[in-house]
C-alpha cells in the first residue's frame, strides 16, 4: 500500500485548473487531465461556436490556456463517467436539497468584480470510517532502506482513523477537511452562502437525472 497521510485522493491547486481539480477530487481519482478538458472545450467550441460572441474566443476555458473551465466543461466531463450535474434551486434551503442518490456535490463560489476569480471544488460523502497507515514523524525523511526489517514490521506504520460523512476537498486547502453528518454539511453551505454567492451542484447518476432539479 503507497503510504500517504489520507487514504481520501486530494489534488492540489494549480493553476486556474480547479475544475479539473474538483472532478477528481469527488471521482476519486485522476480521471481527467487538462488535455483532456482542453478536448471537451474545444468540441463544446465547434458545436456552438456562437456563445464565444463576436471576439471568437473559446467561452469555455482561459484563452492563454491556464484552465478556467466553465460548468458546461464540467457538465459534460461527468456526463462521460454516467453523471449529470444538477443545480440546488438557490431559492431554497440548503437543508431540502435531496442527496439520497448523490455521490458529491460541486460548489461555486462565483467571483468578485475585481478582487479574484471564481472557484470550484467538491464535496465527497465516505459512508465508512476509512483508516491508513502512515509514516511516524521520527521517519519522515528517512530512506526505508536504512531501517531494519524489525523496524518496518514493529513501529513503522500507526493507523490513522478519518471518520465516515462528508468532505471538503477543496483543492485550495492543504489537505481534506471533514465537514461531519448531514447537520454539519448544511451548517457549512450556509456559511458559505453568507460570505459569497455560491452555487451548489449535485452529482446524480444518469439513471436519476430525470428527477426535478428544484431539489
Amino acid at each position: 500500500m503507497k503510504l500517504r497521510e489520507s487514504p481520501i485522493y486530494h489534488e492540489q491547486q494549480s493553476f486556474w485548473l480547479c475544475a479539473k481539480h474538483s472532478l477528481n477530487n469527488v471521482l476519486q481519482h485522476e480521471v481527467y487531465t487538462q488535455a483532456d478538458l482542453e478536448r471537451i472545450a474545444r468540441y463544446l467550441h465547434e458545436i456552438h461556436p456562437e456563445q464565444s460572441g463576436w471576439l471568437k474566443f473559446n467561452s469555455h476555458k482561459n484563452f492563454l490556456g491556464f484552465g478556467d473551465y466553465d460548468v458546461n466543461v464540467m457538465i459534460s466531463a461527468l456526463q462521460e463517467q454516467g453523471y449529470d450535474l444538477l443545480w440546488h434551486d438557490n431559492r431554497q434551503d440548503v437543508e431540502e436539497a435531496d442527496l439520497s442518490n448523490c455521490i458529491g456535490l460541486i460548489i461555486h463560489i462565483q467571483p468578485d468584480w475585481f478582487f479574484r476569480r471564481g472557484h470550484w471544488f467538491g464535496i465527497k460523502y465516505f459512508d465508512e470510517t476509512l483508516t491508513v497507515p502512515h509514516v511516524p514523524k521520527v521517519y519522515v525523511g528517512q530512506p526505508r532502506t536504512a531501517r531494519s526489517a524489525a523496524e518496518r514490521e514493529s513501529h513503522d506504520y500507526e493507523a490513522r482513523t478519518y471518520a465516515s460523512g462528508f468532505w471538503n476537498l477543496d483543492s485550495k486547502i492543504p489537505h481534506p477537511e471533514h465537514i461531519g453528518d448531514r447537520k454539519k454539511l448544511n451548517e457549512f453551505l450556509r456559511n458559505l452562502y453568507k460570505k459569497n454567492r455560491v452555487h451548489v451542484l449535485l452529482i446524480v447518476p444518469v439513471t436519476h437525472s430525470s428527477a426535478s432539479s428544484s431539489i
